[in-house]
């Protein structure tokens, strides 16, 4: 019988896979929301990635008022303070501990996880476990998220857009911590390493191609080239239209591409993406179609998206996040039509 792994390298491949790949995230906001049904729910067909389902999530008690209302703040390990308004959502920033470009040069970034430590060991002993039967990655390398989480992203894109030097020398001293990072992954034998920056709007992408090609496009190259070199794979997370921004990010030989689908013709995505032998994950809209559509017309995308695949013989993989805000009828219609046509 063929593994979740083998499914996936399949896939990779374009060597026509027994059936598509899905992989579930385990969001905080759905299975708070729906609760145990959901937990059910998604036991019920299991995943091509090594996630489990046993708890249903909760937020602490001293962050609910009287009225039931949801409030948080989080100061993370890089200094950053966030808001958080829905459970299981991602916050906003509230306070940068950069207040400018200057005083970034004196940052000090959060400490790394040491290669050879015991963590490291434990880690390692489960990655091998789990390379048994799964595809293992892991990730969260960021250039310009992690830029506009430490700084304010509108000064961020003026300081971009003038060439500050500052803002490019630490640009450098970033992309040298997330080297350290990479190897520390590297050697705990990981089959892929995510990168995750959204690069786009609704409709055009947040910088010029020239701006991007001559800052971002040589410090990812350099991030990903040892990468590259030991045979693991990139994976490459980014919402909005990139427009040109995405044939740059191709052009560094990614190997799985994860877009807003909603953003773009998704035809001519995956004409374009079989073209230069790239999978991506098929994320269905979550801003309109999940929340706001019918069942019906839920098992129609899934079904079409389904189809293309099958056809191309690999390069997509299901990706399902349920979040707080679709009726659990769309929610049970997604995993459930996935599943079939899969």
């Amino acid at each position: 019988m063929i593994t979740p792994r083998e499914r996936m390298l399949a896939t990779f491949d374009y060597a026509h896979p027994d059936k598509i790949p899905v992989v579930y995230h385990g969001s905080p906001a759905g299975l708070h929301v729906h609760g145990q049904k959901l937990l059910d729910l998604l036991q019920q067909y299991p995943p091509d990635n090594p996630i489990a389902f046993d708890a249903i999530p909760h937020p602490p008690p001293d962050a609910v008022d009287e009225q039931g209302r949801y409030h948080e703040f989080r100061t993370d390990g890089w200094g950053t303070t966030w808001e958080w308004r829905i459970f299981g959502l991602y916050g906003h920033p509230k306070a940068y501990p950069i207040a400018d470009m200057q005083a970034a040069q004196r940052y000090e970034f959060p400490p790394l996880p040491a290669i050879g430590s015991p963590a490291f060991e434990a880690e390692q002993a489960q990655v091998e476990r789990e390379r048994r039967e799964y595809l293992v990655t892991r990730g969260g390398l960021s250039l310009f998220e992690r830029l506009c989480a430490l700084y304010p992203m509108d000064r961020a894109l003026m300081d971009l857009a003038s060439g500050d030097r500052d803002m490019l020398a630490f640009l450098d001293r970033l992309v040298e911590y997330w080297l350290q990072q990479a190897a520390y992954y590297l050697a705990l034998g990981v089959d892929g390493i995510w990168f995750a920056d959204d690069w786009g709007t609704q409709y055009s992408q947040l910088v010029s191609p020239a701006l991007f090609r001559r800052v971002f496009t040589p410090r990812y190259r350099a991030l990903m080239e040892p990468i590259q070199r030991a045979g693991v794979k990139v994976f490459f997370h980014t919402c909005g239209y990139l427009g040109p921004i995405l044939d740059e990010l191709l052009d560094l030989e990614i190997s799985l591409v994860w877009p807003q689908l909603s953003a773009y013709d998704d035809e001519a995505l995956a004409r374009k993406l079989y073209e230069r032998r790239v999978t991506t994950y098929i994320h269905p809209d979550r801003q309109r179609l999940i929340p706001l559509g019918a069942p019906a017309e839920i098992e129609a995308a899934i079904r079409r998206y389904a189809d293309r695949y099958h056809r191309m013989g690999g390069g997509g993989i299901f990706y399902v996040e349920i979040e707080n805000d679709a009726p659990f009828e769309n929610v049970q219609a997604l995993i459930e039509s996935v599943a079939r046509y899969r």
